[in-house]
């Protein structure tokens, strides 16, 4: 440090040095003493304090009762779009979106004076084809009465002429055949007069061997030879009987010749004075036919009635159907009016849709998790503006469609069975329904299930570790959920899982404060949907 003197010169001035002071040595002995504490604490204090607690609980045998609770949009199960049943002029719709209803009221009403209009025309149409088609029949009838005589004519002389025709056909045939058998019994005959021959021969050859034999000069070969020879003049013999009685008398044969054409010549003769006759009787036949209507005449005549008939019924229908309007069939409330008054509506054309008020239902999408345990005709409590309805499940549909979220639901129906006038299409309710209950079965809390690309799993702790195992689970409420196999009574489940639970790892159990075991004394817990 630096002082001035009087002339204004610096001159240096030295301190004298300061002692320590006795707190800073407190507080270095302090710092030493907490040291050395914590070092002791290492080395006495138990290595399994320092490793990771989880949440843990048994596994345990009780029951479920389960519920989905959730919300859909009241509707109906019962709608019909009515459709106009003609072509008509609207005249009157007094009905309006969201309108009750009661069966047999009116919900259009029909301006029927074009239709009065065309029904008479069309009753006046009728009368004027039934009047002409009744006089060109009864021409035609008159001209038929003279077509009769000749036509009953025609028909017995083609039946004559047909009967000649079979006769001379006959006898032709019989012709033939006969010329046949006397061309046959020339051959038969020279085929006789050979075999005579051949036997002649054998008589004489068999006789010069027979003298031998009486004489004891005949041989051993020639024994066999008049065997043989025997033999063969027996079957030419056979022959000859056989062509004998086969052979005709060639004179009765040619008398019956004579005969056939005597016959032929007779029916040729019928049979042109038959076609002479036939010929007059088509000729008067022809005359009379020009004035008989063709078939075609008469199908158009009938087809003409039956038009102008038809169209007479036609309008006739549609004026009634006009006439009683359309009216609801049954109670209910209108959700749709398409027609308005004054305008055409053509035949099949939507006019009014009516939803009825005694068919009114929730409509609910629920996930495929949820779906499993939901079931036809399960019990349900419906809430709509704090009242509450009984309900049943009615309906579930065999489609999954997709959600805003992206994932798949399938839509069921809760049937309101008291239902009444305080319901609203189209709002929101709150549902309850009783997916049932299940009882000795093994329960664990919903937080021990997870899910992985697997399936489903649950961490338990085994000597300190913790062990993977895959479940199959089942109904689940709120708080527990059945495991239907992959853990066992008695395992301790790991409550609490995050990423920082694997498998394999060391970890303590914390001691829960709650000593009561899940599903002890059977408590009932409701589900949520998803």
């Amino acid at each position: 440090m630096f002082k001035k003197k009087n002339d204004g010169t610096d001159i240096e001035v030295k301190k004298p040095k300061k002692k320590r002071k006795a707190w800073k040595v407190l507080v270095a002995a302090l710092l030493l003493l907490v040291i050395v504490y914590f070092v002791v604490n290492v080395i006495t204090k138990d290595p399994t304090e320092f490793l990771p607690a989880v949440d843990t609980t048994e596994a345990v045998k009780g029951e479920i009762t389960a519920t989905l609770d959730t919300s859909g949009t009241i509707d109906s199960e019962l709608v019909r779009v009515y459709a106009s049943p003609v072509n008509a002029l609207v005249g009157e719709v007094p009905v309006e979106v969201g309108q009750n209803v009661k069966k047999g009221e009116y919900l259009l009403k029909y301006d029927t004076t074009s239709l009065q209009k065309s029904y008479d025309i069309a009753e006046l149409q009728a009368k004027a084809e039934e009047a002409t088609g009744n006089d060109t029949l009864a021409k035609s009838n008159e001209s038929a009465a003279d077509l009769a005589s000749s036509s009953s004519d025609i028909q017995t002389l083609q039946a004559q002429i047909d009967t000649v025709n079979a006769e001379i056909s006959s006898l032709q045939s019989q012709a033939a055949d006969n010329e046949k058998t006397t061309n046959t019994n020339a051959s038969k005959q020279a085929e006789a007069t050979e075999l005579e021959a051949a036997i002649a021969s054998l008589d004489g050859e068999i006789a010069a061997l027979e003298q031998k034999y009486m004489e004891g000069t005949i041989t051993e070969g020639e024994i066999q030879q008049l065997e043989n020879l025997r033999s063969e003049r027996k079957s030419k013999n056979k022959k000859l009987k056989k062509r004998e009685k086969d052979i005709q008398d060639s004179a009765k044969l040619a008398n019956n010749m004579v005969n056939i054409q005597q016959e032929l010549t007779k029916k040729n003769n019928q049979l042109a004075d038959l076609q002479s006759k036939l010929a007059e009787a088509q000729s008067k036949n022809a005359s009379a036919e020009a004035g008989i209507l063709s078939s075609a005449a008469k199908a158009n005549i009938d087809y003409s009635r039956q038009a102008s008939k038809l169209t007479l019924e036609q309008t006739a229908n549609d004026l009634s159907t006009a006439q009683a309007g359309v009216t609801a069939d049954f109670d209910g409330i209108v959700t749709d009016v398409q027609a308005s008054s004054g305008t055409i509506a053509a035949e099949g054309t939507p006019l009014i849709s009516l939803a009825s008020s005694h068919d009114m239902c929730v409509e609910i999408p629920v996930s495929k998790y949820n779906l499993e345990n939901v079931e036809l005709g399960q019990e349900a409590v419906i809430t709509f503006q704090e009242k509450e309805y009984q309900g049943t499940v009615s309906y579930i549909s065999k489609i999954a469609e997709k959600s805003e979220s992206g994932g798949s639901m399938v839509t069921i129906k809760v049937a309101v069975n008291n239902p009444d006038d305080n319901l609203i299409l189209g709002l929101d309710a709150k549902v309850s329904i009783q997916l049932g209950t299940k009882q000795n079965i093994v329960i664990v809390p919903i937080s021990a299930v997870n899910s992985d690309t697997k399936g489903d799993f649950a961490y338990v702790v085994e000597n300190g570790v913790v062990k993977k195992k895959y479940v199959t689970v089942g109904m689940a409420s709120k708080e527990e959920i059945e495991v239907k196999s992959g853990l066992e009574v008695g395992e301790k489940v790991i409550t609490t899982v995050d990423s920082s639970i694997m498998e394999g790892m060391a970890v303590t159990e914390n001691v829960p404060q709650d000593t009561e075991t899940p599903g002890e004394a059977g408590n009932a817990v409701s589900g949520t949907a998803e």
